[in-house]
């Protein structure tokens, strides 16, 4: 990678390969050459990037993601891209609301007697958890994991999530784990998978890495493989399955990043807000509209994550006391 290529992707001007470079780039962990291009550009007050191509470029990688993976399969080929490199198993699930099921789970719990279990991150930092199953759960900030002690002793090993988390579930054949967020209840014997289920946002996402898993989403059923992304929009409740990149996922999943896998820039910029206890404005916000987002971003430095999530779209920010920031094009 080199700031040409990444100067031809901002104006416009780049082939077919030199988009695919840029997308793989902007998903690495080294970004100092895109700091220093944007540092460059705002010293010389830099054309105005065209937003169209880059949002086209971003739906059409998205969902020819699929399409190329065949592709490779085809061919047979050995050496693949970091498109392909799946590894065991994972499974992300993801909803807005799980308060009629803690309900029940209250009810239940006060007619048993039964304590119920509640975790809540309420840290900036990703908090890890080891469930007495050997589970482990890595929360994100501002997430509330809840289970009954009694039923989760017994034959089905059940807990209730808000917010995202990402899981490392023991195997135990005789005993099922499942999720339940919102509309949403995945269920595994043994496997680790990422769930977004945040009560704001429209979407509920389940991501697998190793294993297989099974969603049931309202009224439709899905068996997921390592690589695959389960999106349900919870107004439609319609369910959308498609293949993504989860070389590293784990990694990062369990290492405190934020990770945005085609995500849409509103949404996005609330995560941050929650990750960095920061206050964006947005006087216009649809400077927003059908923007999306995909990369990862260390939780160290927020001014540096607010700037490269930005500039991808050609916006910028300026400080407005400690911890608010105003975004303008």
């Amino acid at each position: 990678m080199d700031k040409e290529i990444l100067k031809r992707f901002f104006e416009g001007k780049s082939s077919s390969w030199e988009k695919k470079q840029v997308q793989d780039y902007l998903q690495g962990d080294q970004l100092n050459l895109l700091d220093e291009y944007i540092k460059e550009q705002d010293s010389i007050h830099p054309p105005a990037v065209d937003e169209q191509y880059k949002l086209m470029f971003f739906d059409e990688l998205t969902s020819n993601i699929k399409q190329q993976e065949n592709q490779v399969n085809e061919r047979k080929i050995t050496r693949f891209t970091p498109w392909f490199k799946i590894a065991a198993a994972v499974i992300i699930i993801c909803t807005a609301s799980g308060l009629l099921y803690l309900k029940r789970q209250k009810q239940a719990a006060a007619e048993t007697g039964t304590l119920l279990t509640k975790i809540t991150n309420k840290g900036r930092n990703l908090k890890m958890v080891e469930l007495a199953d050997g589970t482990k759960i890595w929360m994100n900030p501002g997430t509330t994991i809840t289970y009954n002690k009694r039923n989760f002793a017994g034959s089905l090993r059940q807990v209730s999530l808000i917010g995202e988390a990402y899981f490392n579930v023991t195997h135990n054949v005789k005993k099922p784990f499942q999720v339940r967020a919102g509309k949403l209840t995945t269920t595994v014997l043994g496997t680790s998978f990422n769930i977004e289920a945040y009560e704001n946002e429209a979407e509920t996402r389940v991501m697998l890495v190793t294993g297989s898993v099974r969603v049931n989403a309202g009224k439709s059923q899905e068996m997921l493989r390592p690589g695959q992304l389960l999106g349900f929009s919870r107004k439609e409740e319609q369910v959308n399955v498609k293949s993504v990149d989860i070389s590293d996922k784990q990694e990062l999943f369990t290492h405190g990043k934020l990770v945005f896998e085609n995500l849409p820039l509103k949404e996005a910029l609330k995560r941050v807000e929650r990750a960095f206890e920061l206050k964006l404005t947005i006087p216009d916000e649809s400077l927003l509209d059908n923007k999306r987002i995909t990369g990862n971003y260390y939780r160290d430095n927020a001014e540096l994550a607010l700037t490269r999530i930005l500039f991808i779209h050609g916006l910028h920010h300026h400080k407005k006391g400690d911890h608010n920031y105003v975004i303008e094009p």
